[in-house]
């Protein structure tokens, strides 16, 4: 059906194709909200029972088993105590509670018209020492790590407390090398061993980053509002739906069902200030609502070094390198918005149907091209977006084993590029000037545009996915995902001819994955297998206007040009348990990945150029690795794991420089093969000490002998440029337990972080006097102060404390030395 209707709208305006495809949405959403309801007519007499454990001191009991024997029905109770059982007939039970840190507790519980909320007080088993005391549960962290994927679950628990960003969270990951162009706000890609771009998916709660924009953006989220980080290398679990090729990034936000609330504020360093507020509310009768708020700015007002520093004297033209540096004096970033979910959870026709929206906005100047060479003063970007959603999840829908799950988003993202002014700048800060006296100014009016520019890009992406699994035996289970994007972009600039902004100028992307998974697990539970196969299309159409060549008058016309890919893919993923404390972990797929829109149109914010004509990637990958641990003897203990990867790539998307170093351009790669090791080590000592350390080595090698003339290429089986193949880390805390005041709890820690040398291009392109990004190893260090309450927290960090000169893509410079200071409240416990 669907195909039918989409075949009918190819010759329809855009308007009627945003239509269509809402249409197309809501009519999935119905169908899903009358089969979940009729699922339950009848059913009145279901409701549920949640509570809290914890011990007189309000301390929580986590990980204890809440058991429903006549029911044989049982939950865990998550890091706060809490516990949810749903689906429950009215009646009278006894609710057991165990655990090997409690003495066990039995209560009756009568359950006859509304949900019980029970609070219950635990007393510590007699003999046991908490504070050494290690449960051994499957935790979500224990769980996923073990599924079979190569995959990190970061826990944000502590680090939530500093002053630390996520993506400086990421960057301590096995495998992760996060590439930022500057301080806050600045531009950042992720590379998973070795592949980078948008090669690299980012989820938030399992929905693209890229619906949201760049003003909700990873750096926009606060740690504390975040529950866990899943951090995929290589082959993606199906659910996720959508044409990652290297790994993916999940960042899987707070849901918690109960009241909460929770400030943080922060100052620091350039004039960099950061607010956020998170909370939830969840009423008996099921009805919830999450919500969180946050503010950005900073000036990025850091010195910066290097050949590229100059003043230039416009009287002489003498060019001096201060001393000294300079101080980036263009850079400011400002950024704010919510994100909000209001529905109801756990009710008998819904575990979860929360509507929501994200408001947010950002303005970033711009200080350079995509080199420090070019110095801008005036140009800037604006964006504001706004975005709808709705979630749906339910399981057992129908029968016993049938999970259903819907995400629906409708974002609309306008972005705008100042660039009016046209003054020439050096790093002095001050407007260059001729021997005269006056201000120079560029031929064009503009700093780096072709002419001056108000361009505003208006995107619109409506993104449908859709999950149907079903157990059909114990520990089988098949499931269908279906994701889906309509993209669709509008250009404008009233500073342009009034006969070229009367053309149609627009450019818009379809994309669709249908992927099908066998799931297993067999030998009592040992052997963990998934099975998948993968559907993508895409096709990408941009109509843009251009000048007619011919004397005598200025006329326009509108050319369309397509973009089509249509490919299968296809894998498998597998974990044996050859012990309770060893895993072992494998993974293969030909995996696909299409050209994104910002890659295919460019970006003008980012100074991307368009490369409409790039290939999809094609890649065979293979993971295979192990997870030891963790291993405890007396007050330690001790886990480690390791990955080898094999990336086979044909076409890889990668940023090339243009020859001016203002604009980057998108291009492929023939093949390149990338083989490398992660390993990640952790200890701690007495729930004192606490020791993270990880190594990644990878080489990325230029993989075609000859082009297609024959030609022998020169950089073959040579690392290709601009990508690093070496970076350690290593993290260590100190925890002390009533500091100054009793219940209290003081956490020193210290952060180094290596990365070797690389080149900026082909080690044999250029002689001797290659650009090199030399090698760094920025140290920082930090103490965080919980109160007794545990409700108040202090941080003070020292990021880079030895003010080295820190760099990343094509030589650009990160700041130096910078301290910070951080107060996170929680209302409620």
């Amino acid at each position: 059906m669907w195909s039918f209707l989409d075949n009918g709208l190819q010759n329809k305006n855009k308007q009627s194709k945003v239509i269509y495809h809402w249409f197309k949405l809501l009519l999935i959403s119905c169908v899903f909200g009358v089969m979940s309801i009729n699922s339950y007519a009848g059913e009145d007499h279901k409701r549920g029972i949640e509570g809290q454990v914890t011990y007189a001191n309000k301390q929580p009991v986590g990980y204890a088993t809440v058991f429903i024997r006549e029911l044989n029905k049982s939950v865990l109770t998550n890091e706060e105590g809490r516990f949810y059982l749903t689906g429950l007939p009215y009646g009278t039970y006894e609710v057991e509670i165990n655990s090997l840190e409690i003495q066990p507790i039995k209560q009756t519980v009568v359950f006859s018209s509304t949900s019980k909320n029970l609070i219950i007080t635990a007393t510590a088993a007699k003999g046991v020492n908490l504070e050494e005391m290690v449960i051994d549960v499957q935790t979500d962290k224990k769980r996923i790590e073990s599924s079979g994927f190569a995959v990190n679950v970061i826990n944000t628990k502590d680090v939530a407390l500093q002053s630390i960003q996520t993506n400086e969270l990421l960057d301590r990951t096995a495998g992760v090398k996060i590439r930022q162009d500057g301080g806050l706000g600045s531009r950042v890609n992720y590379n998973l061993n070795g592949l980078s771009g948008r090669a690299i998916k980012i989820f938030i709660d399992g929905i693209p980053s890229s619906n949201y924009g760049s003003s909700f953006s990873l750096n926009s989220i606060s740690p504390s509002a975040i529950e866990r980080i899943e951090v995929y290398k290589g082959v993606v679990p199906t659910y996720l739906s959508d044409d990652a090729l290297g790994g993916a990034i999940n960042i899987v936000l707070k849901q918690k069902q109960t009241n909460t609330l929770n400030v943080s504020g922060g100052y620091g360093s350039f004039g960099t200030h950061q607010y956020n507020v998170n909370g939830s509310y969840r009423a008996d009768n099921g009805f919830t609502f999450s919500g969180t708020g946050f503010f950005n700015y900073s000036k990025n007002n850091y010195r910066v070094n290097g050949p590229q520093i100059r003043f230039v004297d416009g009287s002489t033209g003498a060019i001096s390198y201060p001393e000294n540096g300079a101080k980036r004096f263009h850079d400011a970033y400002q950024s704010q918005g919510g994100k909000f979910d209001i529905g109801f959870t756990d009710v008998k026709w819904a575990d979860k149907f929360l509507i929501g929206g994200v408001v947010s906005s950002r303005e970033k100047q711009i200080q350079h091209g995509s080199t420090m060479q070019k110095v801008y003063g005036d140009r800037l970007t604006k964006q504001h977006s706004f975005i709808g959603s709705l979630q749906y999840l339910k399981k057992d829908l129908l029968i016993e084993g049938l999970d259903v799950r819907l995400d629906a988003t409708y974002s609309n993202l306008t972005r705008q590029i100042v660039d009016t002014v046209g003054m020439m700048y050096d790093w002095s800060g001050k407007p260059m000037r001729d021997k005269q006296g006056n201000i120079i100014y560029y031929n064009n009016g503009a700093e780096a545009s072709a002419d001056k520019s108000l361009q505003k890009y208006i995107d619109k992406t409506t993104a449908l996915r859709a999950n149907i699994a079903y157990e059909f035996l114990p520990n089988h289970t098949i499931s269908a995902n279906y994701f889906y994007t309509f993209f669709l972009r509008d250009s404008s600039d009233e500073l342009q001819p009034k006969q070229l902004q009367q053309l149609v100028n627009t450019r818009d992307l379809n994309k669709s994955i249908l992927s099908f998974n066998y799931e297993n697990a067999l030998f009592d539970n040992r052997l963990r297998m998934n099975i998948f196969y993968k559907k993508y299309y895409q096709k990408a159409i941009s109509k843009e206007p251009y000048q007619l060549s011919g004397p005598g008058k200025v006329a326009y016309a509108v050319r369309q040009l397509d973009n089509v890919v249509d490919h299968n893919g296809y894998g498998a993923s597998f974990s044996y348990k050859v012990w309770d404390k060893l895993y072992l972990l494998g993974s293969a797929e030909k995996a696909i990945r299409m050209p994104s829109e910002g890659e295919l149109f460019g970006n003008n914010a980012d100074n991307v150029l368009s490369a409409f004509n790039l290939k999809p990637e094609e890649s065979t990958n293979f993971n295979i690795g192990f997870q030891a641990g963790p291993f405890e003897f007396k007050h330690h203990r001790i886990g480690l794991n390791a990955t080898y990867f094999k990336r086979d790539t044909k076409g890889m998307i990668r940023e090339a420089i243009d020859q001016r170093g203002n604009y980057t351009r998108h291009e492929n790669l023939e093949k390149v093969l990338s083989t490398g090791i992660d390993v990640e080590l952790n200890y701690s000592f007495k729930d004192k000490v606490f020791l993270t350390a990880s190594v990644s080595k990878f080489n990325v090698l230029f993989n075609t002998p000859f082009d297609a003339e024959g030609v022998p290429y020169h950089y073959y089986k040579l690392q290709i440029r601009n990508e690093p193949s070496l970076k350690m880390n290593a993290n260590l805390s100190y925890q002390f337990k009533d500091i100054i005041q009793k219940g209290s709890r003081l956490r020193l820690y210290y952060n180094v972080y290596y990365v070797e040398e690389f080149l900026k291009d082909w080690s044999n392109v250029g002689g001797t006097n290659l650009a090199t990004i030399p090698t760094q190893y920025p140290n920082d260090m930090g103490l965080s102060y919980q109160f007794p309450s545990n409700k108040t927290t202090m941080s003070f960090d020292a990021k880079n404390i030895l003010n080295q000169d820190i760099y990343d893509n094509f030589g650009l410079q990160k700041p130096g030395r910078a301290f910070y200071i951080k107060v996170t409240h929680s209302f409620f416990n």
